[in-house]
């Protein structure tokens, strides 16, 4: 029986859309296409995420890659990326109603220590009862290692856990290590109507 409900944060709680951000910066295709490769799509931005690389090193890291008049770019983009992420209001419905049928609610999500810089935009995150970063961990979704270890933390039996992803890898690496989930795609609707088909409650009491 599901006792706790996980989300992830971003295209969850969040809406994380970096192509539309990298358009603040230039109008031409070509260097956005640039930007996002070799900062958003980049191997040290999975390392940012685990939290094993400098915000610096991968400004340096980038710098080498890209044409010099790009450069200035990089540096705000790193320190700036996340100032254009908006909340998705209506999950902090959501998350009250869980909360008032007894569920307790967990954050797990892929994202580096500049979290704890807009975390307040978070719909909900009063009712959270434990929140697990990668960064924090050093470990990343979908490694095997970062569910265990979440379980282990918070001390939770991965059966009793139902996680909420935007991404299909997530939740099967999740199934995986015991903790059933959903992809979510936006539509909060088709969430609430595949709760009620497994037994979550999120009606008011």
């Amino acid at each position: 029986m599901v006792k706790h409900v996980v989300f992830d944060m971003g295209n969850v709680l969040i809406r994380y859309a970096p192509a539309q951000f990298i358009q603040t910066f230039t109008s031409n295709k070509e260097h956005q296409e640039m930007l996002l490769k070799e900062i958003f799509y980049s191997t040290e931005w999975l390392q940012y995420d685990k939290g094993t690389i400098t915000k610096h090193k991968i400004i340096d890291n980038v710098k080498k890659r890209l044409p010099e008049d790009l450069h200035s770019s990089v540096s705000v983009i790193m320190d700036t990326w996340f100032e254009k992420m908006t909340p998705i209001p209506e999950m902090e419905e959501v998350i009250k109603r869980l909360k008032k049928n007894e569920y307790s609610i967990y954050l797990l999500s892929n994202v580096s220590n500049d979290f704890y810089r807009f975390k307040h935009i978070i719909p909900g995150l009063d009712y959270f009862d434990g929140i697990f970063i990668s960064s924090d961990w050093k470990c990343i979704k979908p490694e095997p290692e970062i569910y265990q270890q979440f379980f282990e933390h918070f001390d939770l039996e991965p059966a009793d856990c139902f996680f909420i992803d935007d991404l299909p890898i997530n939740i099967e690496r999740a199934a995986s290590q015991g903790m059933q989930g959903y992809v979510f795609d936006g539509n909060i609707s088709k969430l609430l109507t595949y709760f009620e088909k497994i037994g979550i409650m999120t009606k008011e009491k």
